[in-house]
């Protein structure tokens, strides 16, 4: 098997010198983009009058993976299928819908995933408005990188029917249809555009692993004097990649901590009222109450990393109101995401090749580039909180 990932190694290095890799999303810089690219490419190719060309193949192909061929009169699809402003905000409606293709009386709405967090009753806003506007029927879908449930906060703790989609998945199987229905009717150009888009999926879903490579890694695993040895070690494979991220990430992490004279700790699962996540943080013995975070809010798995300044112990709520005099205006530069009561001086996403551990980038774990990047981005954080002689009450 290790002979097999070495001339797989090879093959891509040779693949990447002959340009295989280049992708115009990633070269522009729309890799992640939500709105911008995602949800703006996905509703132009379920548009039948979109400039594609191909009427409502697209769609079609869609709906027959949604298991709803004719469900939609493809004649009456509004053109206004993304970012629908749908109301005012409240609690249980308004909002806009990422993605929306109904034809008067149906509807299909999908809350697309990228890396943002749910919002606040999320889910359940758009299954009122559906509930409202189409009395015929509607489908609700939720759109994310590996077809994760939305949250209990998305749901408004409310049970109703809705469909769980993935990239990895759904969306490549897909494409691929639409790359076939592309080809078919001789349009060559939507095709390079949505190959080019497809591979983009992949890369960002971990999943672009060389099918040759995968197939002959395959048959090794199958061959009958390999199976025993293969079912022992895939019945310890999560224990194996917890050793693995606790050696080559928590580990280097603790290290660093020391040498900066600071505490540290790892949380392998804590649940705060509604709150649950796990991950490694560090302090100064002089901050009672702060620390600096690498974390995901996932129960399962080490997905979503994230980076940010929070409680390292939860004050009560006396504390808290305090703490909001100490950081108001006092966000890090250095972070990107919105300050908030939880993560009162920032936060942001690891970036994107390193956020989701899992096995696609053990050789980025094993090689320590996790671990560094994490440190250079404490490093930041550390040197803009003393330039800054930010209060750590």
């Amino acid at each position: 098997m290790s002979d097999l990932y070495k001339k797989a190694e090879e093959d891509r290095q040779e693949r990447e010198k002959q340009g295989d890799f280049f992708n115009v999303f990633n070269t522009i810089g729309l890799r992640t983009e939500e709105v911008r690219l995602h949800s703006a490419f996905i509703a132009e190719l379920l548009n039948p009058q979109g400039k594609h060309g191909l009427s409502h193949l697209f769609l079609e192909a869609f709906l027959e993976m949604l298991e709803s061929s004719g469900y939609l009169d493809f004649s009456n699809v509004s053109q206004d299928n993304k970012e629908r402003y749908i109301g005012r905000l409240t609690e249980t409606e308004g909002g806009r819908v990422d993605i929306i293709i109904e034809d008067g009386t149906h509807a299909v709405i999908i809350e697309n995933k990228i890396y943002a967090e749910d919002q606040t009753n999320q889910m359940l806003r758009y299954y009122n408005y559906g509930k409202a506007e189409y009395k015929d029927g509607f489908k609700l879908i939720y759109l994310s990188l590996d077809g994760h449930e939305p949250s209990e906060c998305s749901l408004g703790n409310e049970q109703f029917i809705y469909d769980c989609w993935s990239y990895d998945n759904d969306i490549v199987k897909w494409l691929e249809k639409c790359i076939r229905i592309a080809d078919s009717e001789q349009k060559p150009l939507v095709k390079s555009v949505i190959i080019q888009y497809k591979e983009l999926v992949k890369q960002i879903t971990n999943t672009d692993m060389d099918k040759k490579y995968s197939k002959q890694l395959l048959n090794t695993m199958l061959k009958p004097e390999n199976l025993i040895a293969v079912g022992k070690m895939l019945s310890v494979q999560d224990d194996w990649f917890e050793k693995v991220i606790c050696k080559y990430i928590w580990e280097p992490l603790e290290s660093f901590a020391k040498e900066k004279g600071m505490n540290f700790g790892v949380e392998y699962g804590v649940e705060y009222k509604n709150y649950n996540g796990k991950g490694f943080w560090m302090y100064k013995k002089e901050w009672k109450h702060y620390g600096i975070f690498v974390w995901t809010d996932r129960r399962k798995g080490w997905c979503d990393m994230y980076v940010g300044v929070s409680y390292f112990d939860y004050p009560d709520r006396r504390s808290e109101r305090i703490f909001k005099k100490d950081y108001k205006n006092s966000k890090l530069e250095c972070l990107n995401g919105c300050q908030d009561d939880d993560w009162p001086y920032g936060w942001e996403f690891l970036r994107d090749d390193i956020m989701n551990w899992n096995c696609y980038i053990i050789k980025e774990i094993v090689s320590g580039t996790v671990a560094d990047y994490i440190k250079d981005k404490f490093e930041m954080i550390l040197q803009e909180i003393e330039e800054k002689q930010l209060k750590m009450p």
